[in-house]
């Protein structure tokens, strides 16, 4: 008998093999960041549209760019940021977007302050991109209370200027800065800005000079911790102090916080007055294959039920109006909808732009001398 289920079980799991070899469904090729997308929603667009979608994740826009540009795969969708869909243009890296086949699209369905952003975009982006999500910047801080009395305090009295002047905190406090030449520069120039009191130290400064200034304020400041995601894990365990951060860098440990039940022993401040508001938004790359089906898979995540679903399971600030409404409602969801540093319209903020190569390299070797503490 028990040589006879063996058989059963077999023959089952061969047959099983045999299915999944045989998959014979069109295949659509996604490319994304870790995390950011509900697959239970990708599973409905596949078996609506009888396509196998394969997802497949990036580090960094760069490295986005490096897979489109070096044709490294036949992507159909990419999400990537703000910049780096500017550079992809420049580059004819991307197909304009036909709207005919994305009917759940309308300008008006976007936030007021994110359509503003898209306007005084490049000239024409909205023919190649489809906003997706979009945050800010922000200075997330360890609030344990009796732990470090005070961070939250200093954070939002001092905003960026906790990065750039260690008298301000007291000298257990530790800073941790992201690990990204166009972040850590960006935070430089608000800094700058701020400061000062003058609107030249744009995010997207071409002045030479400028970048010498921000060279120079590296110089006379280390920090305790560089890095990317592991800048948020280490605020959560208490291992770091005060860290820049992307908004959805901390919803999301907030969110997995609420999940689990675990004690929200951290927080995040959001600059108002200065600061980067960025966006990630869905394109067609020239290395697309199944363009018609891109098309609908960018219309499928513009439903709005389908878009508050995403919102939900992601954690980040969806850039459509109704979608912002109706999680701000969700009982679940209400708590993080309602941080003041969830939804970026309030913010006074510049979206990054490519500057060419020789910035991005100044930036890079900016970058290079503070981390080693030149």
């Amino acid at each position: 008998m028990r040589m006879r289920k063996f058989f059963l079980f077999l023959t089952l799991l061969c047959a099983a093999l045999v299915l999944v070899g045989c998959d014979n469904r069109e295949k659509l090729y996604v490319l994304n960041w870790e995390e950011y997308i509900n697959r239970d929603v990708v599973r409905r667009f596949e078996e609506e549209y009888n396509v196998k979608v394969v997802l497949d994740t990036a580090t960094s826009n760069e490295s986005m760019y490096n897979k489109i540009k070096n044709r490294a795969g036949k992507y159909d969708i990419v999400i990537p940021s703000d910049y780096m869909i500017e550079r992809m243009y420049q580059e004819g890296l991307l197909i304009k977007l036909d709207y005919s086949k994305i009917p759940n699209y309308d300008a008006s369905m976007f936030d007021p302050h994110l359509q503003e952003l898209r306007d005084n975009y490049f000239q024409g982006n909205e023919d190649y991109a489809v906003p997706y999500f979009w945050g800010s910047l922000g200075i997330m801080y360890n609030n344990k209370p009796g732990v470090k009395e005070g961070v939250k305090e200093l954070v939002e009295k001092y905003e960026w200027r906790v990065f750039f002047e260690k008298d301000l905190l007291p000298a257990n406090v530790t800073v941790g800065m992201y690990d990204s030449s166009r972040d850590a520069v960006a935070c430089a120039l608000l800094y700058l800005a701020t400061t000062r009191r003058d609107d030249d130290y744009s995010l997207n400064t071409t002045n030479p000079e400028h970048y010498n200034m921000v060279e120079n304020l590296f110089k006379n400041v280390s920090y305790s911790q560089w890095g990317t995601d592991e800048l948020k894990m280490s605020v959560v365990s208490q291992n770091l102090d005060i860290a820049l951060v992307y908004s959805g860098d901390f919803f999301d440990q907030y969110y997995f916080a609420l999940e689990t039940g675990a004690d929200i022993t951290f927080d995040m401040h959001m600059p108002t007055e200065r600061n980067n508001i960025w966006f990630d938004a869905m394109v067609i790359p020239n290395t697309a294959t199944k363009v018609d089906l891109a098309h609908a898979f960018i219309n499928f995540f513009l439903d709005v039920d389908n878009a508050i679903e995403n919102t939900i399971h992601v954690g980040y600030c969806s850039g459509i109006t109704e979608v912002i409404a109706a999680v701000r409602e969700d009982e679940e969801f209400a708590e993080i909808a309602s941080h003041p540093a969830y939804y970026p319209g309030a913010v006074n903020g510049e979206i990054y732009r490519h500057l060419g190569q020789d910035i991005a390299l100044r930036m890079d070797e900016i970058l290079t001398k503070a981390k080693i503490g030149r």
